[in-house]
């Protein structure tokens, strides 16, 4: 195996061996299996998703075949096979270039490839029958090189795949299947058989042999053979091997480490599982464009060929989208299909839309697979395509791929908001259901979110979406309260914090009546036993009211991050609580007890709404006496919440907070005012880091 030179051209839309070795190109050497293959000839058929190197594949068994050995320096079937480099007659059916629009196109087009191959070799076909004419080639040849004929063909599915859009397009891949068993018929005929050496036949679907193959019986599917689940496609050590010096280059060139690049172009375009075995693969086009251009962001895979038929096929039939996740399939169920009775599952995998993603053998029964979206750029791409065909959305609307980055930083509230514009975009149909809806909201936030799963779809869509130091759980249903989709989590993460959030979506009015959301805190971050003896501690009192519970979950959440932190740098802040006080109170009067260890304090952060609390007043006040007398607290911070408060809960305590309000203003004392748990972080976040760059 040779290892490029750094400046080795990409081989992007590049599918002729020859121009690939000529110009010095980066080839990704697979003739060991090749080799492993062309060993034993025989009728071999493989199986994998479009632009996924299968040409190139072909266009290496014609130069290996044809003796051209200049080709193959350096690489492995050169240095350590002995493989006879002699010339073979190669015919090549490449549909790519044949006419599939209907079944007389399709005659036409295998006549004008019959008389190509004959053509190379001097051969005039005298048959005017597409079946005797082929037959004819296969002889003529081996009376004129004495050799055995290899026969290559390329994409043999094209003029059934091209015709599934509707009705009467698979009338004519019906149509056009018959011209297909007829020809390939020919094969199994007692004079033309035997003069076949190998014959290698390539696609994105199996149709039943019965369909187009009905007397090859001894065609050998490699599609699912564990020994070539990467002889089309690039391993993580292919990509290592081949391509290290473009990563150099980007990461040069962008100021970019290169394991993030690495880490990027895995999450986005690795994941294509083709066995039983758990290797998976990296899909060449995107790869290549990506390291071409720089960007890992792209979906070059998805945009060279927009699956419109499988999509309208998908809306047709009304899928539920969810259903894949739960779907479980034996290898004859997903890997072969008629286009008279398309199993949706089978041609997204069979497309690549769709990946193996686990396995269950068990000795008493046949194997079982589960599957998934294969990498990000499948999953962002398709369920976003789905969304938009499915909800009737005629103007491009990128707002969802929001969804992400609000909830990875927090802002909830933000999320929600474009989830609400999102569901405004869709008309307001009489025929769209809870299940509908449910549908919608799974397409949404799975296609925003990749790393993400479906935990239950029973009467609403409970999505738990992964970052990593977070999870959230978000609820959606037309049938349940919010509140009553905040139930116990099974699942716990320990060190990541778990939103959990129930949304009621209001089916008659087409809108979000009501979310909530409740936050559970992960074990709270301690110092190392081995940090205990030099880290500086900080201690921070935080006192509020009931009301204001949410916010003090929070806060909790944010020092547990801060501290993760704060520990690298020997630091740490013990956040005090009066909930944690509790368990260590004796005897005396509680709020006595609570004074003194907020005085022992370096900083008191005091939140205020609508109710003062029972204390809360009063802690504060002996804070900021204390402050002023130079003792400790040596920090304070009065928070108050701007929001729209009921007549109902205006209170004694209510007018108590604004003149608190306007008392701490008047003697000019920090304060700060929030509108969102977002944004009070934010502000307590900048204030903390100050203080801790002196300590």
């Amino acid at each position: 195996m040779i290892k490029p030179k750094k400046t080795a051209l990409l081989p992007i839309n590049k599918f002729d061996f020859e121009e690939i070795r000529t110009k010095e190109m980066i080839y990704v050497d697979k003739t060991e299996l090749i080799y492993q293959m062309i060993s034993m000839p025989d009728n071999y058929f493989l199986s994998r998703p479009r632009r996924f190197g299968k040409s190139l594949f072909v266009s290496v068994l014609k130069h290996l075949y044809k003796g051209h050995r200049h080709y193959f320096r350096g690489l492995w079937i050169d240095k350590y096979a002995d493989w006879e480099w002699k010339e073979w007659p190669v015919v090549i059916f490449d549909f790519n270039r044949i006419s599939n629009a209907d079944a007389e196109a399709l005659t036409r087009g295998f006549k004008s490839a019959l008389n190509r191959n004959a053509n190379k070799y001097d051969v005039k076909l005298q048959e005017f029958d597409i079946k005797e004419q082929f037959g004819e080639l296969i002889s003529k040849l081996y009376e004129k090189t004495k050799s055995k004929i290899i026969i290559l063909v390329d994409e043999y599915d094209k003029p059934i795949i091209d015709h599934l859009s509707d009705e009467n397009e698979i009338k004519i891949a019906n149509a056009n299947r018959m011209v297909m068993k007829e020809f390939f018929g020919v094969l199994k005929d007692s004079d033309t058989g035997p003069l076949v050496e190998l014959l290698f036949i390539t696609g994105v679907s199996k149709f039943s042999q019965v369909s187009i193959f009905p007397d090859l019986n001894t065609l050998t599917d490699l599609s699912m053979n564990e020994k070539y689940a990467t002889v089309l496609g690039y391993t993580e050590q292919e990509i290592d091997w081949y391509f290290t010096g473009w990563i150099d280059k980007w990461s040069i060139e962008k100021n970019i480490d290169p394991k993030m690049i690495r880490e990027k172009i895995k999450e986005r375009y690795n994941g294509f599982r083709f066995s039983k075995s758990n290797v998976k693969v990296y899909n060449p086009i995107s790869v290549l464009r990506a390291l071409y251009e720089q960007d890992y962001k792209s979906n070059y895979w998805f945009i060279t060929a927009t699956p419109t038929f499988l999509i309208n096929l998908l809306a047709k039939d009304n899928f539920n989208i969810p259903d894949i996740e739960k779907a479980r399939m034996i290898d004859t169920d997903f890997h072969s299909f008629d286009p008279d009775n398309i199993h949706l599952v089978a041609l997204m995998v069979q497309t690549g839309y769709l990946t193996i993603n686990d396995v269950y053998d068990h000795d008493e029964s046949p194997v079982l697979y589960s599957f998934d979206f294969p990498n990000v750029e499948v999953k962002e791409s398709f369920l976003k395509l789905l969304m938009d065909k499915l909800g009737d959305i005629q103007k491009y609307n990128p707002d969802h791929y929001f969804i992400q980055t609000d909830l990875r930083n927090n802002r909830l509230e933000m999320a929600i908001k474009t989830i609400e514009k999102i569901f405004s975009l869709i008309p307001k149909l009489d025929f769209h259901n809870a299940a509908f809806f449910h549908n919608f909201f799974y397409m949404m936030i799975r296609s925003a979110c990749p790393f993400s799963r479906t935990l239950d779809t029973n009467d609403k869509m409970s999505i738990l979406i992964d970052f990593k130091d977070k999870q959230y759980v978000l609820n959606f249903s037309c049938v349940f309260s919010a509140e009553e989709m905040l139930l116990p989590i099974n699942e716990k993460v320990q060190n990541k914090e778990v939103y959990q959030v129930g949304i009621h979506f209001d089916l008659k009015h087409k809108i979000i009546s009501e979310w909530k959301r409740e936050i559970l805190i992960p074990e709270a971050v301690l110092i190392p036993e081995e940090q205990k003896s030099s880290v500086k501690i900080f201690k921070l009192f935080l006192a509020s009211a009931n009301d204001l519970a949410e916010e003090r979950k929070e806060i909790t959440l944010w020092i547990n991050r801060k501290n993760k932190i704060f520990l690298k740098n020997n630091k740490f802040v013990d956040l005090v609580l009066w909930e944690d006080l509790l368990h260590s109170f004796q005897g005396k009067r509680i709020q006595d007890y609570f004074n003194s260890e907020m005085l022992d304090c370096h900083v008191v952060i005091a939140l205020f709404y609508s109710k003062v609390g029972e204390f809360t007043k009063e802690e504060f006040e002996l804070a900021y006496e204390n402050l002023k007398a130079g003792k400790k607290p040596y920090y304070l911070f009065a928070a108050f919440k701007n929001a729209q408060i009921s007549i109902q809960d205006i209170s004694k305590d209510y007018f108590q907070i604004m003149q608190l309000r306007e008392q701490i203003q008047e003697d000019e004392q920090l304060y700060l005012t929030f509108d969102s748990m977002e944004s009070l972080i934010l502000k307590l976040d900048a204030q903390l880091e100050k203080i801790m760059e002196k300590i």
